[in-house]
């Protein structure tokens, strides 16, 4: 006759119980331990700030979507601004809300158009990505890279500046001879090769330029050029422009700058100059002065038509649009103003001129706001 220990029977049955409730607990828990964590962005080096004294980091978790670098918008299900398709002269447009991330109203934001001078946002984003603005660079021979019929801030060769000097002398007059030295002078830093040629140092910038784009989220775009001249292989969307635009704030300098009607500087070398704001919207002696403008950048070529980045803060709200080809200097700050009213005060939108904040009748030599179909473009130098 077998006798049975009753200790081992415990101590069996404790074993198979512990065993039972280990393996129910792994088959439980275990699909979330063996889970991968999401990758986390690299922070990315910037150089510091003039006061900071040191390096700085910063990080785009805030506008990194399935971890992919870039602005994160959404468009808004209806058209909440009351603007109709025919009040809208340009090509393709856009209208952005930075404090909702949304959308508001867009038209044609996905189609490739060319930038000209709106280009130059992302021109001064990519130099201050790898130079602080005190940086002093100089003009050389990159000067020769000028297209006939260019915008300029008037630099001559062995100039010595600053680069913040160098950046109004791009963002305000939109100087392509400034962008020429910004994008060489970059280059060879960037690169820690000073003796890069020229034309070495402008494809270099471009890569830079395209990385930059690529960190906003402009996957629709390719940028050859700092000037924004006219080639068939630089193009943008509006959709695009409008993420760079929101990306360039993180460059404060930029909206400073652009926010400014006008800069009158002595450079390092001792020249002086007086450069004026292209963008009207923010020249309160202009007819299509808006009080509550703050920039950002114009541009023209015959291919590109009138374009614009521009921005606006107004009883909270925070907005960008972007008007690319239109079909007339009136039709572009026109469109500008109408998206900027809709959301600021939709009753403008009814009123014959929308440009202008404090009159209510069109001076004597304005274009009527819908009549820039018919209008002589104003001409404008090329990008």
């Amino acid at each position: 006759m077998k006798i049975y220990n009753s200790k081992n029977v415990k101590n069996k049955s404790d074993k198979i119980f512990m065993i039972a409730f280990l393996i129910i607990f792994a088959m439980c828990f275990l699909p979330f331990l063996l889970k991968k964590a999401p990758e986390t962005r690299k922070e990315t080096k910037q150089p510091a700030s003039e006061d900071s004294g040191q390096e700085q980091l910063y990080s785009d978790a805030e506008f990194t979507v399935n971890d992919k670098p870039g602005i994160r918008i959404k468009y808004s299900d209806t058209n909440t601004t009351g603007l109709e398709e025919k009040m809208i002269g340009s090509d393709a447009v856009i209208l952005y809300d930075r404090q909702t991330k949304t959308v508001l109203y867009s038209r044609n934001a996905d189609k490739r158009l060319f930038p000209a001078s709106t280009t130059k946002i992302l021109t001064a984003c990519a130099a201050l990505r790898y130079l602080s603005p005190d940086t002093i660079i100089t003009a050389g021979s990159e000067l020769d890279f000028i297209e006939p019929d260019s915008s300029l801030a008037y630099i001559n060769k062995d100039c010595r500046l600053t680069l913040e000097d160098a950046l109004y002398g791009l963002l305000l007059p939109s100087g392509n001879d400034a962008a020429y030295i910004i994008a060489v002078n970059t280059a060879r830093a960037a690169s820690g090769n000073s003796s890069m040629t020229d034309e070495e140092a402008v494809k270099y910038f471009a890569g830079i330029m395209n990385d930059e784009a690529l960190e906003a989220g402009a996957e629709n775009s390719h940028f050859c050029v700092p000037d924004g001249y006219h080639t068939p292989e630089h193009y943008t969307t509006a959709e695009d422009m409008l993420k760079i635009a929101v990306h360039s704030a993180k460059y404060p300098l930029i909206a400073e700058i652009c926010s400014q009607p006008d800069r009158e500087t002595t450079i390092e070398s001792g020249q002086g100059y007086y450069w004026e704001n292209g963008n009207c919207l923010v020249v309160n002696n202009n007819k299509y002065y808006l009080p509550f403008a703050t920039g950002l950048k114009t541009g023209f070529t015959d291919e590109a038509g009138y374009c614009m980045a521009a921005t606006a803060n107004q009883d909270g709200h925070d907005l960008v649009a972007v008007i690319m080809n239109a079909p007339s200097l009136s039709t572009r700050y026109t469109d500008a103003a109408r998206m900027f009213w809709s959301v600021i005060d939709p009753v403008k939108l009814q009123e014959s001129l929308v440009t202008t904040a404090v009159t209510t009748e069109l001076p004597a030599d304005a274009p009527s706001a819908d009549s820039s179909d018919e209008q002589v473009p104003v001409t404008e130098p090329a990008a």
